[in-house]
């Protein structure tokens, strides 16, 4: 028997009312979430401000030695890029590679353990994770720069021949749909 009282309507309207309070909530986040990240890099003694194309960006002195490498090998990495709503230390979104610049702190219990769950969803949407450590970074910075190079060209060839490989398909598929419409024209030319 049908609900005369409009009880299905109400519903949908607490369940609309709902979803847009959480989209509220979730553009709220995504405003102060960065900001108060930026707050607590700032306050750290040893972080400075870095100058990207992005805009400034307090970083670590590990984070700023790789950012500073993987641009002398010419890359443009995003700094402090968000995937499903966990920060990444640096992005390259074109191709979905995270970079993760990882100090001392990574090797404790608990945040190990809140790091690799949040790898696990990076990697669930589709996105590599590139990690390095602190004492790498120091040691061999140009080097850990030289292996996301190879990564992202490797994957932005890969992309531009998938393009390519596209582009043929797409004109063989026209050319063989126009085919009998230019044999019909020829005949129709002879007579």
């Amino acid at each position: 028997m049908p609900n005369s009282g409009g009880g299905d309507s109400l519903m949908s309207k607490y369940s609309l009312g709902r979803a847009i309070a959480k989209e509220i909530i979730k553009a709220d986040r995504r405003r102060t979430v960065p900001r108060r990240m930026q707050k607590e890099a700032a306050a750290r003694p040893e972080s400075k401000k870095v100058v990207t194309p992005s805009g400034e960006f307090w970083m670590s002195p590990i984070e700023a030695q790789l950012y500073d490498a993987m641009c002398r090998e010419g890359l443009d990495p995003v700094p402090q890029y968000c995937i499903e709503g966990y920060y990444v230390d640096f992005a390259f979104p074109d191709v979905r590679i995270a970079v993760e610049a990882d100090g001392r702190e990574f090797h404790s219990g608990e945040r190990r353990e809140r790091d690799k769950k949040r790898a696990w969803i990076i990697r669930r949407a589709g996105w590599t994770m590139k990690r390095f450590y602190g004492d790498t970074i120091y040691n061999r910075a140009a080097n850990c720069a030289y292996v996301v190079k190879k990564e992202v060209v490797s994957r932005r060839d890969a992309e531009q021949q998938r393009i390519r490989r596209m582009e043929i398909a797409r004109k063989a598929r026209n050319e063989a749909i126009a085919r009998p419409f230019k044999r019909i024209a020829q005949l129709l030319r002879r007579s």
